[in-house]
């Protein structure tokens, strides 16, 4: 049974306590053969673009040929029921990231067939490693040539506290995007995308591109290389956790002017009034009153 404060977990048919859920968790991750998962967030406490997040989980089920033993829209009302049935733990300004499971083990029993486990859970959102970069930006590396400096294993840099991506590069030299994030600069005020034939397509770079439409600007796709980053005007990143953060440099060069820049600045207030809450004074508020971000970003 789960305390006042505990968050609820489902776990193959059944929501239990999350300590109570956690040595099933364990057997499923050590038997674990492969799997899938997504990841969405909330913005007060309820989900965005849910349905998005799971057409994309059950593209790579289906690729697979495995049979989760639910649908997406059982899933989905699974995973209303769980973020409804936590809510209440959330505290001001708080959100949750929501992830669902669909895990393989092998029984360690030749004979025995392959069983599938669907988990779905919810985390209260982490706003330390990226709530600075609104106001900041994050630093970029190419690994090729500029190698993750000791210490920032953890994706943020001990000193500046900016979060650091490596920037990712296809067979051909040209930029792809980066780990965990989807990529995007701004050139002669258009925002340039890389060739999706090259990335994992997220739901938050569709809600860019959604985004860009309806304020008018335009997007070319192409390969493009690090040298046109370089004269770029400015640059972002996009995930579900953050949305948009710009971009501040490429292998400690500076990218463009103020930041955030121009566009993405539009980006993040067209963002803002599509969930009806500014999500980044919500994460600034997460940071030391010393800490010196501005809440303007």
């Amino acid at each position: 049974m789960a305390g006042p404060n505990e968050l609820l977990t489902y776990v193959d048919g059944r929501i239990m306590a999350h300590s109570q859920a956690s040595p099933t968790l364990r057997r499923i991750n050590e038997s674990t053969i492969g799997g899938f998962y997504d990841t969405e967030r909330t913005f007060g406490g309820k989900p965005f673009r849910l349905r998005e997040h799971l057409e994309r989980l059950y593209r790579g089920i289906e690729a697979s040929k495995t049979d989760p033993g639910i649908s997406m829209r059982d899933l989905e009302k699974v995973t209303m029921g769980i973020i409804d049935s936590n809510v209440s733990l959330l505290g001001h300004r708080e959100e949750f990231t929501v992830t669902q499971v669909v895990s393989i083990t092998q029984s360690q029993e030749i004979d025995e067939p392959k069983a599938v486990h669907v988990v779905v859970y919810c985390q209260v959102l982490d706003y330390a490693p990226f709530a600075r970069s609104y106001a900041n930006g994050v630093r970029l590396v190419t690994p090729s040539t500029y190698g993750m400096p000791r210490g920032q294993d953890s994706g943020v840099d001990p000193t500046t506290h900016q979060q650091v991506f490596p920037l990712m590069s296809g067979n051909d030299g040209s930029i792809t995007e980066c780990r965990g994030a989807n990529f995007m600069f701004v050139a002669d005020g258009r925002i340039k995308l890389p060739d999706r034939k090259n990335v994992l397509p997220g739901v938050s770079m569709q809600t860019v591109l959604d985004l860009a439409d309806r304020l008018g600007v335009k997007v070319d796709e192409g390969r493009y290389h690090q040298g046109d980053v370089y004269d770029s005007e400015e640059a972002f990143v996009s995930s579900t956790r953050f949305c948009v953060l710009p971009v501040a440099t490429l292998n400690g060069m500076q990218i463009g002017g103020d930041i955030p820049g121009e566009v993405t600045t539009g980006l993040l207030d067209a963002w803002r009034a599509a969930v009806g809450l500014d999500f980044v004074e919500q994460a600034l508020a997460h940071l030391p009153a010393d800490d010196g971000a501005s809440p303007d970003a």
